[in-house]
C-alpha cells in the first residue's frame, strides 16, 4: 500500500509540474486571437489567427474565413446596447437600467426575460443561421454601474447566469468567450472556452480620450483575478490592451508581457477596427497608390505612380492597389492592412482639395507612412505643414540656387541640377531628415527631399530627371527612399523571378507574321522556319499563340490553310503550351477619353467583320481548341495585341474562360539606357482583375519597329543581364513574333538570345505559370508570430522567398515547407514546396547543415526526409538536374534505372538525368 501510495503522489506531482510548465512555456499559435470590428474584414490577414472575433453586421464574408481554419466569434454585447444598432428601436426603454455615457449605450436589465427571448430567440438565432458557431459575450458587468445594492447585483448575476445557461442550451456545441464575468464564473465557467479582460498593462480613458498605463493596484487586482481563473477554471485567458497604433514598438512589448505570463494578447485600438499585436502580428504587403485620373484620362497604366514608383516596391515584397483620388477615399482605418501610403502628382490642382487634405492629415494621425512625389495636390497652408515638421518661407527664393547638401539617398541614376521651376519652396521647422536641400543667394535654405516620423517627400522638379525626347532618369534611389520613408522593415520578399534557385525563362512567342516567307532558301513560312529551327531544335518550354484571322484567312471549311497544318503541328509538340493572339489584332483594347476606341486600326481586315470583344478572345479561343488544338490539350493564355493593355471587361472576359492573361510592360533597360525607369511593375490591376505584364520587350523593340536593324534583338541580352545584376528584376524572357523567321539576320539573333538563356542555367516555365505566380504574388499574406517565426500563406504556385541577409538563413530543421536555400549575389533565395499552401519559416544566423537542396531546373513535388535520406519526386520541362548541398562524403540518389552518383562540387552533389520526371527516388547522403 505505500508503493501504491508513492507512486500516487508522484503522478500527482508530476501532472501538476505539467500544468506549472504548460503555463510558463510560449503560447501556441493555435491560441491566437485577434478582434475586428471594422468593415470590410480582411479575410485573408485574419486568416492568420486561429480565433477571430467579429462585428457581426459588418461581416460579409463569414464562410471565407472559416474556410481557411478560423474560428470566428461573434461580438455580442449581452449588458448594453449602443444608440447605433439598426434594432436599438425594437428593444423596449422598460429593459432599460441606466446609460453608459462614456460609451454612447443603454444598460440592460438583464432580470428582464423579454430581453433573454429576444436576444436568443432572434438575434443569436440569426446569427447562428448564418454559420455563427461562437459568440464573445461582452459588456457582462456593465449592470454594476447602474445597480449599487448588494441585493440587486445578485439579482443581475443571476438572471446572468441562466441567460448564458439558455444560450448553452439553445446551441448545442456553442463556443463561448466571455468578457470579465468574473461574478458568473461559479455558475457558468464551464460553459466557456475562454475568458478576455481588457486593460491588464496599456488601456484608454474614454472620459479623458487618450491612452493610458494601468495602474498598479488595478493591474495587481485584474492579475490576480486572470489567473484564479486559468488555474480554477482550465479557461485560455485573453488580455486586451490599447495602445495608441503610432507606436507600434510599445504594442509589441505590451503583447509579449501578456504572452510571457502565460495569457493571450490583443494589444489594438478602443474600436478594436485596426490589426492589432497578438500571438502572431501582421506584416501588411500592400501599399496605397493615389493619383489624379484628371491628369491621366488616358488611363492608370501611363500614371508615374505605376510606371515607375510600383517595381521598386514589388521588388521590395509589396503589392500596389491603386486609387484614383476622384473615385472616393477610404474611409476605413488602414493601420494593420496597409504598409503605407504614396501619392504621385504633377500640379497641386485637385479637386476636393479640403476633403483630400484633411482625410490624408487623419490618416498621418493615425499612424499610417506617407511618401508624396512630385507634387503635394494641393496648396498647403503653415496649419497643414506643421504636420509634416516644416513650414511656407516668408520670402521668395534668390536666385541663383546651388545644391546645399545631398546624402546617399540622392543621385541614384543622375546628380540633381538646381532648379526652381515647378519647385515647391519649404523650409524645415521640426526634427526631420533632409536628404536634399538648396540654398539661395540670400543663404536661405530649402528642403526638396526629407523624411520624418510621419512619412518623406520628394519634389519635383528632384524625383526624376527628364531628358532628351521625354528619357527620364531617377535622382533619388527609389528603393531607399520608400524603405526611409515608409519605414518598410526588411521581409521574407515572394519572388516570381527564381525557383529552387534558378532564373525563370519563359519563351513567348506572338501569332504576328504566321503567313511571311523567310528570305531564304525554299522561301518556308516563318511560322515553320520557327518550328523547325527553334521549337524541334532547342525543346524549351515555349507558348505559342497564333492570330485566327492570319492563320485562317478568311477559311471557314474543314480544310486546313498552310498555316493552320503548321500551326496543328506545333501546339502537337511536347514542349508548346498553346496561347491565343486574337481574331483580328486589334491595336488598342481600351476606352480612351471615354471614346470607345477598341478594335480601332485592325491589323487583319476581314470583311463584314465588326469588333466584337467575345469574338476576339472567347472565339478565338474556340477556334484554336476546336480545329487546332491535339486531343487533351487546350488554350492556356491569352496574349494581349497592339497597345495590349486591357480594360476590365477584356480582363474579366479571359479570366471566366480559365485563362491567364500576358503583354504589355516588357523593360527594355539596356547599356545605352541603363535606367530603372525601363523596367516596368509585373502588371496592373483594374478592380478584382489583373493584367500581368511580359517581362521582357519583344524584338518589335529592339529593331525599331522592325524597321531595322534585324539583327537588333540580340540587344535582349543586355536587358536579360541588366534585370538580373545588381538586382535580379524580371526572370529571363525569350518574347517574339513568327515574323523573326524571316530575315537571315533576325533568325541568327533569335539563336544568338537562345543559346545565351540556355547557358544561365534557368528553369524553364510556361507563361501560364509565370502568371499564376505573379498573381498569387499579389494575394500572399505574412505574419510574423511572437517567438519569431514568419507565417506566410496563400502560397501554391510561387515557392520561393528571397531572404534580406539581415534576418539570417532558414533554419530547416525548425522550419515547414522549406525545402533549400541558395545565396548568390543577387540575394538569398529559399526554396518552398509546390501546393503547400502556408510556409513557417524559423531564422538562424549559422548556414544550414543538414543536406538540402541547393538548386534544379525542376520543380520538387516530395522532399521528405527519413531516417535513411530524403524521398524526392522532382519533374521539369527539360532533362531533370539537381544540385544538393551536403557536408557528408557522398551522395547518391536511387531511382528507377538504379543508382545515380553525385558529381562533387565543393560542398555540393549535381546529378544530371536523361528524364523529365524523378519520382519514387531517395537521396542519400553520408
Amino acid at each position: 500500500m505505500k508503493l501504491i501510495f508513492l507512486n500516487y503522489r508522484a503522478v500527482i506531482l508530476l501532472i501538476y509540474s505539467m500544468i506549472l510548465l504548460s503555463i510558463c512555456l510560449p503560447l501556441h499559435a493555435n491560441q491566437s486571437i485577434a478582434f475586428f470590428y471594422g468593415r470590410p474584414v480582411p479575410v485573408n490577414l485574419l486568416s492568420h489567427y486561429k480565433q477571430v472575433v467579429v462585428e457581426p453586421e459588418n461581416m460579409d464574408n463569414l464562410d471565407d474565413l472559416q474556410a481557411k481554419g478560423t474560428n470566428v466569434f461573434a461580438y455580442i454585447s449581452i449588458g448594453e446596447i449602443h444608440l447605433t444598432r439598426s434594432w436599438y428601436s425594437e428593444i423596449p426603454k422598460s429593459w432599460f437600467l441606466g446609460s453608459n455615457e462614456k460609451w454612447g449605450s443603454r444598460i440592460i436589465d438583464l432580470t428582464q426575460q423579454g430581453w433573454h427571448d429576444y436576444l436568443i430567440n432572434k438575434y443569436l438565432s440569426k446569427l447562428w443561421k448564418e454559420g455563427y458557431r461562437g459568440f464573445f459575450l461582452d459588456t457582462m458587468d456593465s449592470y454594476q454601474s447602474a445597480v449599487h445594492d448588494s441585493d440587486g447585483r445578485l439579482l443581475q448575476e443571476k438572471a446572468l447566469a441562466s441567460l448564458i445557461r439558455r444560450i448553452h442550451q439553445h446551441f448545442p456545441g456553442v463556443k463561448l468567450i466571455f468578457n470579465r464575468g468574473f461574478e458568473v464564473l461559479p455558475e457558468v465557467g464551464q460553459y466557456a472556452v475562454a475568458l478576455a479582460a481588457e486593460s491588464l498593462f496599456e488601456g484608454w480613458d474614454p472620459a479623458k480620450q487618450e491612452y493610458t498605463e494601468v495602474k498598479e493596484a488595478d493591474r495587481h487586482w485584474l492579475l490576480e483575478k486572470l489567473r484564479q481563473t486559468r488555474d480554477q477554471y482550465g479557461l485560455q485567458i485573453i488580455v486586451i490592451d490599447y495602445v495608441d497604433p503610432k507606436q507600434r514598438e510599445l504594442a509589441r512589448k505590451t503583447a509579449k508581457r501578456i504572452s510571457d505570463l502565460g495569457f493571450t494578447p490583443w494589444v489594438a485600438t478602443p474600436k478594436l477596427d485596426i490589426l492589432g499585436v497578438g500571438l502572431s502580428e501582421i506584416f501588411p504587403r500592400r501599399i496605397l497608390a493615389l493619383y489624379d485620373g484628371q491628369e491621366h484620362p488616358e488611363g492608370l497604366q501611363r500614371t508615374d505612380v505605376h510606371k515607375l514608383l510600383a517595381m521598386p516596391l514589388e521588388y521590395m515584397g509589396y503589392t500596389v492597389d491603386y486609387l484614383d483620388v476622384n473615385s472616393g477615399l477610404p474611409t476605413q482605418s488602414l493601420i494593420g492592412q496597409y504598409a503605407g501610403i504614396v501619392t504621385w502628382f504633377n500640379n497641386d490642382t485637385l479637386r476636393g482639395p479640403i476633403n483630400y487634405r484633411d482625410w490624408l492629415l487623419n490618416q498621418i494621425d493615425s499612424g499610417i507612412k506617407v511618401a508624396i512625389l512630385g507634387n503635394l495636390g494641393f496648396k498647403a497652408n503653415n496649419t497643414f505643414l506643421q504636420h509634416l515638421q516644416v513650414k511656407l518661407s516668408q520670402s521668395a527664393i534668390k536666385e541663383p540656387i546651388k545644391i546645399e547638401r545631398s546624402d546617399q539617398i540622392i543621385g541614384y541614376e543622375v546628380k540633381p541640377q538646381p532648379k526652381t521651376r515647378g519647385f515647391t519652396a519649404w523650409q524645415a521647422s521640426g526634427n526631420i531628415d533632409t536628404h536634399l536641400s538648396l540654398i539661395d543667394q540670400n543663404k536661405q535654405s530649402w528642403v526638396a527631399v526629407f523624411t520624418g516620423q510621419w512619412g518623406g517627400v520628394a519634389f519635383h522638379p528632384y524625383v526624376i530627371e527628364i531628358g532628351y525626347e521625354g528619357r527620364q532618369r531617377w535622382i533619388i534611389d527609389p528603393f531607399k527612399f520608400l524603405t526611409k520613408a515608409l519605414d518598410l522593415p526588411e521581409i521574407p520578399v515572394p519572388d516570381v523571378t527564381t525557383e529552387n534557385g534558378r532564373r525563370l525563362l519563359l519563351v513567348q512567342i506572338d501569332g504576328d507574321g504566321s503567313s511571311n516567307k523567310a528570305e531564304i532558301p525554299g522561301t518556308p513560312l516563318t511560322i515553320k522556319v520557327i518550328q523547325d529551327y527553334f521549337l524541334k531544335k532547342y525543346k524549351l518550354p515555349s507558348t505559342v499563340s497564333i492570330i485566327e484571322g492570319e492563320a485562317a484567312n478568311g477559311n471557314s471549311t474543314d480544310r486546313l490553310t498552310e498555316i493552320e497544318k503548321v500551326a496543328r503541328n506545333i501546339f502537337d509538340l511536347n514542349n508548346v503550351e498553346i496561347a491565343s493572339h486574337s481574331y483580328s489584332h486589334p491595336s488598342t483594347w481600351f476606352l480612351k477619353n471615354n471614346i470607345d476606341a477598341r478594335g480601332d486600326d485592325f491589323n487583319f481586315s476581314i470583311p463584314d467583320y465588326k469588333f466584337s470583344l467575345e469574338r476576339e478572345i472567347a472565339g478565338s479561343v474556340n477556334y484554336i481548341n476546336k480545329k487546332l488544338a491535339p486531343e487533351k490539350k487546350q488554350v492556356r493564355v491569352f496574349f494581349w495585341t497592339g497597345d495590349a493593355l486591357a480594360d476590365k471587361e477584356a480582363l474579366t472576359l479571359t479570366h471566366s474562360l480559365g485563362l491567364e492573361n500576358m503583354n504589355g510592360g516588357g523593360a527594355t533597360i539596356s547599356k545605352d539606357e541603363k535606367t530603372m525607369t525601363r523596367v516596368p511593375p509585373l502588371g496592373y490591376a483594374i478592380g478584382d482583375q489583373f493584367q500581368v505584364y511580359a517581362p521582357i520587350a519583344s524584338e518589335h523593340v529592339f529593331t525599331n519597329s522592325w524597321q531595322g536593324s534585324f539583327y537588333g534583338f540580340n540587344r535582349v541580352i543586355e536587358t536579360m543581364q541588366l534585370t538580373d545584376s545588381p538586382l535580379r528584376l524580371k526572370p529571363l524572357h525569350i518574347h517574339y513574333h513568327f515574323y523573326s523567321g524571316s530575315k537571315i539576320a533576325s533568325i541568327n539573333a533569335l539563336q544568338s538570345v537562345y543559346d545565351w538563356s540556355i547557358k544561365q542555367e534557368p528553369r524553364a516555365i510556361w507563361v501560364s505559370e509565370y502568371a499564376q505566380k505573379v498573381n498569387e504574388f499579389r494575394s500572399i499574406t505574412l505574419s510574423r508570430r511572437i517567438d519569431g517565426t514568419w507565417d506566410i500563406r496563400g502560397l501554391n504556385t510561387l515557392r520561393t522567398l528571397r531572404l534580406p541577409v539581415s534576418l539570417g538563413w532558414p533554419d530547416l530543421e525548425n522550419s515547414e515547407g522549406i525545402i533549400g536555400v541558395r545565396d548568390i549575389k543577387q540575394g538569398r533565395y529559399v526554396h518552398l514546396l509546390p501546393n503547400h499552401g502556408q510556409a513557417l519559416l524559423n531564422t538562424t544566423s549559422e548556414l544550414p547543415s543538414s543536406t538540402y537542396l541547393l538548386h534544379s531546373n525542376g520543380e520538387v513535388g516530395k522532399w521528405q526526409k527519413t531516417a535513411e535520406g530524403t524521398n524526392l519526386q522532382v519533374h521539369a520541362h527539360m532533362p531533370l538536374e539537381l544540385v544538393i548541398a551536403s557536408s557528408k562524403r557522398k551522395c547518391y540518389i536511387n531511382w528507377r534505372d538504379g543508382k545515380l552518383d553525385g558529381q562533387q562540387q565543393n560542398r555540393s552533389w549535381k546529378f544530371i538525368f536523361p528524364i523529365t520526371k524523378l519520382e519514387n527516388a531517395s537521396l542519400v547522403c553520408h
